[in-house]
Formats: structure tokens, C-alpha cells, sequence
């Protein structure tokens, strides 16, 4: 034996998956395992043992570098590395929190008045999009697009339109640039600095009651130019495990599944559907899946605060509908295989991917026993 090399991915996104290949060069017969582990950085690998490994990226907040290392198992003297870089998460995912600081208002129908503390909180819709909020007017907070150099734009919105007393049957707010066609745009950087500009033009619509045009109709119009600069605020977060507990988890389901037994040819089948299940936690790094069997204890699996998480080896009670058969589940393939890996973030998004293994023993039907290998992937949100 000469030498390993491994080869895969320069650049693995946040949440990712990418495959490492190892390569034993040498003359002669031998092993060609090897031992796999993170010498460097942060994620999970699929594997221990073999000629490849899955690597999952955890969420990081700037670019971050790993190095992935495989030993020979015939020869521990040989080794190979491999370093990569995880990217960021996108700028709308760290740019997401709650902002204090001064913000000055300028009417077209009072004296500007003095800078007061506000916080306005900006939540997260996707990649590019944000929600902002409190803004007069927009119950539901106003639309915010992002740029990955930390530029925000905010594009004309019209609020929904309501009544306001018995004369004034209609008041309505709209966002976006202001008089003098300055847009409504703000900067953002990785110390949590926010500015944002914008202008609301508040209308109300009236009939009058009585006066010299007794009926008569009336429109009233305000506007109002703000300039926010704030800092975010540094929220305690809960442990991983505590946010991740929930009663409701909904999404797509997909496994392959390949079935051997004495009497039958192998078969393999594979499934998509909608699925759901509850997390329970158990401790501040460890949760239980219920619902992927019927077991009431559920899987455990451990939560790692990088965004990151890890099937345990499981082993359910043997059940049996009759004497005569039984059936043995259990999560994970072996001591060198990672049960399963996954992936969750602070928006109540979940992946997993596990290996699942379910095998009927039938003591007194010779010929009935049978075993089945899942590949399973799980992709949804808690609710």
C-alpha cells in the first residue's frame, strides 16, 4: 500500500449533503476501508468504516472550513484529508431578529419631532424575503427583499383598506419610496447594524355630516418619511432540543425499500407520501421521534446546536399479532454506519435521512421469515 487520497466537493452549501471518496493506492490484495472522522470544523459523517461517507453541513453564519480525514484500516501509517469550505447560510437567514434603536418621522402635516426608540422585528419568509413589522397600517407586516451583499429593499405595498368610524368609511396605508423618489431601501451588516428608509402615505376617506356642504366628500392624506438605525438585540435562545419539541411535524415521506426472504425472490418497492409525527425531548442535547414506528417510546435521537442531529442505534420490543411470528424493528445497519443523520433550523425546518431494518421471525412457518432494508427521507416543518 502507497497511500490514500480523498476526493469531493471544494464548497459544500449550509444544511448540505456531499459524498467523500477515499482512494487506497497500492499493489497487491488489501483492505480498502478505511476509518473515516472530522479532523477539523463542525458536521456529521454517515459513516465510521468504507470507501465512502456521506457528510452533512451544519448552519453556519460565515464561511467555515472542514477537514475530513480517512486511515487506511490496513495500513493506520496511511492517511489521506480532505478541506472544504461550508458556505453561509443566505444573508434573509442571519439578518432575522428583533432591531431597537432611534427612528425619526417627518410629516407633511406636523413639525418633525424629536428621534424615539423603537424596535421593529424582521422575520424570515425565505432566501430573499423578509417581513417587517410593526408598520402602521400593515397588520401583517410589510415586505422586505434581500440582496446577499446585505442591501434591503422595500417595493411599494398597499395595506388593506378598512372603515374608521360612520363618516370616514375608508382608511388605507401604503409603503414605498417618498416624494422626492428617494426608494424605501436599508443596509444591513454581520455585526446586526440595520438601517432602513421608508415612506407611508396614510389616507382617510369621509363624507361629512353637516357644515357648509352638508354629505359632502372628503379625502384626507398624510405622509410620513422614517429613517431607523438599530442594532439587534441578543435573544436567549432555547437548547436545541427544547425548540425542537413539538406536538406536529408534517412533510414528505420517500423510502426504498428491498425485502429478502426464503421463499420469495427479492423484491424492492419505493414510496412518497405526506407523513407526521411529535418530538419529545429527553434532555437539552436529546429528543424522541414518535410515529416513525409504532413503538410509544420513540427513537432518540441527539440534537446538536450547529443545526445538525444524529439517529441513536434503536431496538424495539419484538411484536407479534399471533404466536407463530414476531417482528423485530430496529433504526441503523451495523456498529460502523451511522443510524441516520438530519438536519433542523430556528424556522421549524427538519430533514432526515436514517436507515431503517424490520425483520419477521416466524418460529413455527418455516419458510415465512423474511427481512426488510428502508432507506428513509423525511423533509417537512413543525407546526
Amino acid at each position: 500500500m502507497t497511500g490514500v487520497s480523498v476526493t469531493g466537493a471544494d464548497r459544500v452549501a449550509f444544511k448540505a449533503r456531499t459524498v467523500f471518496t477515499a482512494d487506497v493506492a497500492g499493489t497487491g490484495v488489501f483492505s480498502t476501508d478505511v476509518t473515516w472522522s472530522i479532523a477539523s470544523g463542525a458536521g456529521r459523517l454517515s459513516a465510521a468504516t468504507g470507501t465512502s461517507v456521506t457528510y452533512t453541513a451544519p448552519f453556519v453564519q460565515e464561511d467555515s472550513v472542514v477537514t475530513v480525514q480517512a486511515v487506511s484500516q490496513a495500513d493506520p501509517s496511511k492517511s489521506g484529508l480532505w478541506t472544504f469550505t461550508v458556505g453561509r447560510a443566505p444573508v434573509a437567514r442571519l439578518v432575522e431578529g428583533v432591531y431597537e434603536g432611534p427612528v425619526s418621522v417627518t410629516s407633511t402635516s406636523s413639525p418633525e419631532s424629536p428621534p424615539r426608540q423603537q424596535q421593529y422585528t424582521l422575520e424570515w419568509v425565505s432566501d430573499t424575503q423578509l417581513h417587517l413589522s410593526p408598520i402602521l397600517g400593515f397588520p401583517k407586516g410589510v415586505r422586505v427583499d434581500v440582496s446577499e451583499d446585505g442591501t434591503l429593499v422595500i417595493p411599494p405595498q398597499d395595506g388593506p383598506a378598512t372603515g374608521y368610524d360612520k363618516y370616514c368609511f375608508r382608511q388605507q396605508s401604503f409603503i414605498g419610496g417618498d416624494a422626492a423618489g428617494t426608494a424605501a431601501t436599508g443596509t444591513w451588516d454581520v455585526q446586526g447594524n440595520l438601517t432602513l428608509r421608508w415612506s407611508l402615505r396614510y389616507e382617510r376617506e369621509c363624507i361629512g355630516p353637516g357644515g357648509p356642504f352638508p354629505g359632502s366628500h372628503i379625502m384626507y392624506a398624510y405622509q410620513y418619511d422614517h429613517v431607523f438605525t438599530g442594532v439587534r438585540l441578543e435573544v436567549p435562545r432555547p437548547p436545541a432540543a427544547t425548540f425542537l419539541e413539538g406536538i406536529y411535524y408534517l412533510g414528505n415521506w420517500s423510502f426504498t425499500e428491498e425485502t429478502t426472504s426464503a421463499t420469495q425472490p427479492p423484491s424492492t418497492r419505493s414510496v412518497s407520501r405526506a407523513f407526521s409525527f411529535t418530538i419529545e425531548r429527553e434532555s437539552d442535547t436529546r429528543v424522541r421521534i414518535k410515529g416513525l414506528f409504532s413503538s410509544t417510546e420513540g427513537v432518540p435521537v441527539d440534537v446538536f446546536e450547529d443545526g445538525t442531529l444524529e439517529f441513536l442505534p434503536y431496538t424495539a420490543a419484538p411484536q407479534g399479532d399471533d404466536r407463530t411470528c414476531e417482528r423485530h424493528f430496529s433504526i441503523g445497519e451495523g456498529s460502523t454506519v451511522t443510524p441516520g443523520t438530519g438536519t433542523w433550523d430556528r424556522w421549524g425546518n427538519l430533514t432526515l435521512d436514517w436507515l431503517s431494518r424490520s425483520e419477521i421471525i416466524c418460529a413455527a412457518n418455516e419458510g415465512s421469515d423474511s427481512l426488510t432494508r428502508t432507506t428513509n427521507t423525511f423533509v417537512g416543518r413543525k407546526y
